[in-house]
């Protein structure tokens, strides 16, 4: 599906700009002010949170005037950064922006009493300290992982009807559960009925949702929203880092291996839900093809279990290397001859894009995908590399196969494609304006309900 399948959801307006309010309204007054919008998320940086700053970017670019809700900085350790009280109210000045910071207790581990305190905190926080963000905004966008960033925004729609776009980013609370959060037990039933019930009324309440795949849209749809309001906006690669590039020198010398060799690389966390195991599993099965490499770039829970799992099977042909920060990825990628995406054969990633696909696709670099749903479907869609069915150890290593058979200047024509499919269906170019185009609507729509009165 591409961005423009989505039924009857063409933008509006979109070619009079779409931060700049319209220059008539229903009551004849005229409006022509930039559209202010509030990006509620819990996470935002100094926290490793590069999509939220890159959504705020956008929005400026665009013309909106941007101010952000968030939490006390404190993931991914639980700990809360230097400079900062997670008992204390805050407002700073980030690259320009208002950044209103509010209580939570912080906790990132695996105790589920430690995660649930956690939300729920700046859910409460931020519903009863934001005001100041999301009373004077137009409209709020609402990065909603967890659902329970939502809350502000539904106070502020009750109070003083601020209209609010929720992103979608994962499914709640599917995905919450397959993370091993509450895995069994009655508190696991009321958990689970009470998130069900809270995200449907999140989605109910949003003037609109995005979703960041085809997948992920379907299911939305069948819990019950409307087809129109929900609208596919794929979550674009940081641009600016990951674009072709030159491959990382003397990565292939270090490693042992020649330019002749075939080399397969993955990159980012080695843990369970990646099921990189199946993978050592199949290069086990190509030790008769001693010029073909697997390269697992990175650190996670699993990363011992696979170094003793390649050792025991005494696999030369597997390398391990450390992660490197994300402007040195794109370069790592170039050196490989075919970059992995790897995932468990699981339901709920039948629906996940892990960011590495956007990644790749952005730098150019043709993609294996050994994972279910969407992922693989790209990769066949774009014509940007393999595609093997997930879990299945003997079905990839025939992949692999394959691949080392194809001539390289048909492996650099499937990244050729892939990246003319990125810039097409997933670049911040394509998305960023849908995105804009919904939240001016949702705006408009807003300050009708209001009789065109600020709150």
């Amino acid at each position: 599906m591409s961005d423009l399948d989505q039924g009857d959801q063409a933008p509006e307006s979109a070619a009079s700009g779409p931060a700049r309010r319209p220059q008539g309204s229903a009551s004849g007054v005229k409006w022509d002010r930039p559209d202010r919008v509030t990006l509620v998320s819990q996470w935002f940086p100094p926290e490793p949170a590069a999509l939220a700053q890159r959504l705020t970017t956008s929005l400026r670019q665009q013309g909106f005037v941007t101010d952000v809700l968030t939490g006390v900085p404190n993931y991914p350790r639980g700990t809360v950064y230097d400079g900062y009280s997670a008992r204390r109210r805050s407002v700073e000045v980030h690259d320009g922006m208002r950044v209103l910071r509010t209580p939570l207790y912080p906790s990132h581990d695996r105790s589920a009493f430690g995660r649930t305190v956690n939300y729920a905190s700046w859910a409460a926080s931020s519903s009863l300290l934001g005001a100041s963000a999301l009373r004077d905004a137009d409209v709020a966008l609402v990065y909603s992982s967890p659902v329970t960033a939502t809350s502000a925004a539904m106070m502020a729609k009750l109070r003083w009807r601020t209209p609010y776009v929720t992103m979608v980013i994962d499914l709640w609370p599917d995905n919450v559960f397959a993370t091993g959060f509450l895995t069994e037990g009655p508190t696991r039933r009321v958990a689970e009925a009470v998130l069900n019930r809270f995200t449907d009324r999140t989605y109910r309440w949003a003037d609109h949702v995005t979703v960041p795949t085809p997948g992920l849209r379907d299911i939305v749809i069948d819990r019950g929203v409307p087809a129109e309001k929900v609208s596919l906006v794929y979550l674009w690669a940081d641009e600016k880092i990951m674009q072709p590039t030159e491959p990382e020198l003397g990565l292939r010398s270090r490693l042992g291996l020649t330019n002749d060799d075939f080399l397969l690389m993955y990159g980012g966390n080695l843990g369970a839900a990646q099921r990189l195991d199946v993978v050592v599993d199949a290069m086990a099965r190509l030790q008769d093809l001693p010029d073909v490499h697997l390269v697992l770039a990175g650190d996670g829970v699993e990363k011992d279990s696979l170094v003793t799992r390649a050792e025991r099977n005494r696999l030369g042909n597997v390398h391990f290397l450390d992660a490197v920060p994300p402007d040195r990825m794109a370069a790592r990628m170039a050196a490989a001859d075919l970059n992995l995406i790897s995932l468990a054969d699981e339901p709920l990633f039948r629906i996940t894009l892990p960011s590495k696909t956007q990644s790749i696709l952005a730098c150019g670099q043709p993609m294996l995908a050994f994972a279910p749903g969407d992922v693989g479907r790209i990769a066949r869609d774009a014509e940007a590399g393999f595609a093997a069915p997930p879990g299945d150890a003997e079905a990839l290593a025939a992949v692999i196969r394959s691949a080392r058979a194809t001539p390289r200047h048909r492996l650099r024509a499937m990244g050729e494609a892939g990246r003319q499919y990125y810039l097409t269906h997933m670049s911040e170019a394509s998305n960023a304006p849908l995105l804009a185009d919904l939240l001016t609507q949702a705006a408009r729509r807003g300050r009708n309900a209001r009789g065109n009165r600020r709150p």
